[in-house]
């Protein structure tokens, strides 16, 4: 059975991606569909006529509108949401009631931690699966990474350190996101507004740390895209050092040994990798295979709507804590009400 696809925005990470010609993996949802043989991608919309027909021509997808009503009189069991996180909430609203069995949303989840508690309930309530678009939870050696973490191959954690670019809610969603993949829940925050620029007024950049229920502590330390690149973890144990690198895509580790300098002291060496970092599918053609797989089996996503609105309330936790000069923010916020701390 071929599952049918439509996909709602035909921009970067809905079609234009995959014309960079240094990208050597998909990295959209139409050439993840064109990709997986178990989808036919039978229609798109984009309110803009243009980016919709070079989408159309690009996949060469039979069906294309400018308006999503219109689109879904067709019967879809997967819609892929490429647009911005303020339409999420309503598009998600219209497809339910067009009767999908599946969603493939971007991330951030919603525009609002209200927005998307009403996606997820709409979506259960309905028996519609939620897949938010974070999309190292579907990658092999991401998961490798999380499974060499928990089973205690590097210790007990001492510290872990992030370091990301281009705004606490657009690269900031990946990062948190993935934390928790590694880490699980977090206590709480604290944060600043960072004087390293993202480029987006409605998007800043912010620092700050971290605690995690299972005690580690993380500090959050952004850069300015326009300088580089980078979305890299450092985390020390007490056996080791392991350090992503290259946007996620490379592997450092570091074994403890006797100290060649002082007497009575351990360092950390540079040693072979203990996780294979040979590139697999590309990350969202993974996701694309997950998603089916929910569907065949009936259950939920690896990267459900629940992890994305947790990711989304620590961006929204980061920045109240930056509004507040660095107040310390109780997770889930719901704690902050009832200490009445935290406002909104």
């Amino acid at each position: 059975m071929k599952y049918k696809a439509g996909i709602v925005g035909c921009g970067r990470i809905g079609s234009e991606f995959d014309d960079d010609p240094k990208r050597k993996q998909i990295s959209t949802h139409a050439g993840a569909y064109r990709d997986v043989d178990d989808v036919e991608l039978i229609a798109a919309c984009d309110l803009d006529k243009d980016k919709l027909e070079r989408c159309g021509k690009r996949w060469q997808i039979p069906l294309l509108y400018q308006d999503l009503g219109e689109m879904l009189k067709n019967k879809f069991d997967i819609l892929s949401i490429c647009t911005p996180s303020t339409s999420h909430l309503d598009i998600v609203k219209e497809a339910v009631k067009s009767g999908v069995k599946a969603i493939f949303c971007e991330k951030p989840i919603a525009d609002s931690l209200q927005s998307a508690g009403e996606m997820i309930r709409l979506c259960h309530s309905n028996g519609v699966i939620l897949q938010i678009d974070h999309q190292r939870r579907f990658d092999r050696f991401h998961q490798e990474v999380r499974d060499f973490i928990q089973d205690g191959k590097l210790g007990r954690i001492q510290q872990v350190s992030f370091y990301y670019t281009a705004g606490i809610a657009n690269t900031g969603s990946h990062m948190f996101d993935l934390l928790r993949f590694f880490f699980g829940d977090v206590m709480w925050v604290q944060a600043v507004y960072s004087k390293n620029d993202s480029r987006k007024l409605d998007d800043p950049n912010v620092d700050g740390m971290m605690q995690f229920c299972n005690l580690p502590f993380c500090t959050i330390q952004s850069c300015d895209v326009q300088s580089y690149l980078i979305f890299e973890m450092d985390c020390l144990g007490t056996r080791g050092r392991l350090k992503i690198t290259r946007s996620g895509f490379g592997i450092e580790y570091y074994d403890v040994g006797e100290s060649k300098m002082y007497s009575g002291y351990n360092e950390v060496y540079l040693a072979p990798s203990l996780i294979d970092e040979t590139p697999s599918d590309s990350m969202i053609v993974a996701g694309v295979k997950h998603l089916i797989k929910c569907l065949r089996e009936g259950r939920l996503s690896i990267s459900s709507g629940e992890d994305g609105r947790a990711a989304l309330e620590l961006v929204s936790a980061f920045r109240e804590s930056a509004d507040r000069a660095g107040t310390l923010i109780l997770v889930p916020l719901t704690l902050n009400l009832i200490e009445g701390d935290f406002s909104g």
